[in-house]
């Protein structure tokens, strides 16, 4: 799962393509509040171009979350060695 800040979301001038609320608990226990998301956010990482959804919350920490499905859909190959 992807995840973005209503923050970034407002600055990005789409919060009209966001859906339904729902609340969350985080694996520390805190329960937030989250936007159902946002489907079909077209996202370019470099030279790479692809289509996301994104879960929309409020956090402090960070802008964007960029999940194992970006990860899947761009084809990364992680070597740990």
């Amino acid at each position: 799962m992807s995840i973005m800040t209503t923050a970034i979301v407002r600055e990005l001038g789409i919060m009209h393509l966001v859906i339904g609320f729902e609340t969350y608990k985080t694996t520390s226990g805190v329960v937030t509040h989250a936007f159902s998301g946002i489907d079909e956010v077209l996202v370019k990482v470099g030279g790479v171009h692809c289509i996301m959804t994104f879960m929309v919350i409020d956090m402090d920490n960070y802008d964007i979350l960029l999940g194992l499905d970006f990860l899947i859909k761009i084809g990364v190959i992680v070597d740990v060695e």
